[in-house]
């Protein structure tokens, strides 16, 4: 769904001294909805929003002593369902005639990741109390959550009152525009939620079958210090959070991923051998919240695409560089 290539996900990273004061209930209802994201069972319709793009999602959530298991629907354009068990993810495409399993990508996520992020990512945003509102005929808490410098973007969450789900969130730009929104607009907690309901309607016999793990896992600890290619400036609190390499299919080239996050924010850096002629993204692109951009280097194509603001991923591809490392 293409909802999903808007919504990042990252591995924890651990927090760090910052010099600012943060609102103590906003702090304390930021924590509670990192719990209920954890813990609750609800189900219910959330729209997504970026740019002229809305879709309409269908979701089912069930947290027990297995874990989480959710399920996606798309109700409008293309039929698509995705289906979570855990980090295992199945995306169902009919009309593609195919269905995809795989871990969780590297820099993507589900909405329901993300008050789990804003908790990690806390030094590096300031959090206070807004306002109250209703979303989805439910009394919501406003938290207003701010960059602490013009490398990130904002939020602006709505809290159930009651269970502390996260109802709204709206990714807020550097001028104060919204550049996403997600928000539900009917929902329900507690009640079981039966294992048919979790059981795909579109898959069938006839589709073709994929099943992918990252072909070459990399340990950070053990290697980050040997690349040829180095990112020399990063946001303050952004560190590299994973790394793989996977084959291109369209030309077998190899394809080098990283990730870089500070919690919530996140970028990935692409670098692929060039192998012929194709078009590629050469300067700067944007898509709602997301930025990219694109160099050659090396005869290397590198990329840079995430969800923070244009000068970030610019500043990020200019601070790459090759360098050779000693094979002794």
């Amino acid at each position: 769904m293409r909802f999903l290539l808007h919504l990042l996900v990252v591995t924890f990273v651990s927090f760090s001294a910052t010099a600012h004061a943060d609102d103590p209930e906003a702090m304390q209802i930021l924590e509670k909805m990192t719990s209920a994201a954890k813990t609750l069972t609800y189900e219910g319709v959330f729209n997504y929003q970026s740019g002229r793009n809305l879709q309409s999602i269908r979701i089912f959530h069930r947290a027990d002593e297995n874990g989480e298991l959710e399920r996606m629907i798309s109700l409008n354009g293309a039929a698509r369902e995705v289906i979570r068990n855990n980090d295992m993810v199945t995306c169902i495409n009919p009309d593609g005639k195919q269905v995809n399993i795989s871990r969780r990508p590297l820099g993507r996520g589900f909405p329901s990741d993300l008050p789990r992020r804003f908790s990690s990512a806390a030094p590096y945003y300031e959090v206070e109390m807004g306002g109250k509102s209703r979303i989805a005929g439910k009394e919501a808490y406003q938290l207003l959550i701010t960059p602490i410098d013009n490398y990130r973007y904002g939020y602006h969450l709505w809290v159930d009152a009651e269970t502390y789900l996260l109802l709204k969130s709206e990714l807020i730009g550097q001028d104060g525009d919204v550049l996403e929104t997600f928000s539900f607009s009917s929902v329900s907690t507690g009640e079981p939620i039966p294992d048919y309901k979790f059981k795909s309607l579109l898959a069938d016999d006839d589709m073709v079958w994929h099943k992918t793990e990252p072909e070459n896992p990399i340990d950070i600890d053990k290697h980050s210090h040997e690349f040829e290619w180095q990112v020399n400036w990063l946001p303050d609190g952004f560190a590299l959070v994973a790394l793989q390499t996977r084959l291109r299919a369209n030309n077998g080239a190899d394809v080098e991923q990283r990730v870089y996050s500070d919690g919530l924010s996140s970028v990935s850096v692409f670098i692929e051998k060039i192998r012929a002629k194709h078009n590629h993204l050469h300067g700067a692109s944007h898509v709602g919240g997301i930025n990219a951009f694109g160099t050659i280097m090396n005869a290397h194509f590198v990329t840079v695409v995430g969800e923070v603001p244009a000068v970030t991923v610019e500043k990020i591809g200019s601070a790459i560089a090759f360098t050779p490392v000693d094979q002794e």
